[in-house]
């Protein structure tokens, strides 16, 4: 038996092509803006990249969210998960054995699909209204200064 995963590259409309593409896309039922929990990051590759995600991702972040695909797109990590993907750049300094900032994460983040962040050394891409679903949190731990 085989199964389909909901969030691989090309799962839905971006399987079909042509006339099938077409149909589907122009579907009543496909017209219609429908909520999405789900995020995508795409990730420039390099060494310390091929890492934080062998490492990181694939072996810690999954378990914490399966719903999280990892695909090697050639020259680059395209990753899609339902809620959100984080990345601890302090964990990420500790794998690598050696510093690692959020900075230097963000060169390589090449294209995100959801709500974008850093707070401290740890880049999230959510799907959540900052604001509205969920407080600030960088609001909330400047109120203690």
């Amino acid at each position: 038996m085989t199964t389909v995963n909901n969030n691989a590259y090309d799962a839905g409309t971006n399987s079909l092509s042509g006339k099938e593409f077409a149909d589907e896309y122009f579907k009543e039922e496909n017209q219609v803006v429908k909520e999405s929990n789900t995020v995508v990051l795409v990730l420039k590759k390099s060494d310390e990249m091929d890492y934080i995600v062998d490492e990181m991702l694939e072996k810690i972040f999954k378990k914490e969210n399966p719903s999280l695909v990892i695909e090697d797109r050639g020259g680059y990590w395209w990753l899609k998960a339902d809620g959100k993907i984080e990345i601890d750049c302090e964990y990420a300094s500790e794998i690598l054995g050696k510093p690692y900032s959020v900075y230097d994460l963000l060169v390589d983040v090449t294209s995100t699909v959801g709500r974008a962040y850093t707070l401290g050394e740890t880049f999230t891409i959510t799907s959540e209204l900052m604001g509205l679903d969920v407080k600030l949190q960088d609001v909330e731990q400047g109120e203690g200064k």
